[in-house]
């Protein structure tokens, strides 16, 4: 098991992750206190919100957002502001 602390693991990022990628476990510290466990991703593991989606119809549906509408066309957060400056007159 490599380990490392949060500084050293910023600096020997791409070299961590290489011996992560061949079979290492990664354990990193911050102030001696451990925080993070990196491992490597088995083979043929695969996990629908860790693939890039192709365009934003399927991100929004991976994140459980609406899908459709105008950009830039949303009046809602205009439409209360000139409603609460009526009601302040």
């Amino acid at each position: 098991m490599i380990v490392s602390t949060v500084s050293d693991t910023k600096n020997r990022l791409s070299e961590l992750l290489r011996r992560v990628q061949a079979g290492e476990t990664l354990l990193i510290l911050d102030r001696d206190r451990p925080i993070a466990r990196v491992t490597a991703v088995e083979e043929g593991e695969s996990n629908p919100h860790l693939v890039p989606p192709r365009d934003r119809a399927a991100l929004k549906k991976v994140l459980g957002l609406p899908i459709g509408g105008k950009r830039g066309r949303s009046t809602g957060a205009l439409k209360a502001l000139l409603e609460e400056r009526e009601e302040g007159r």
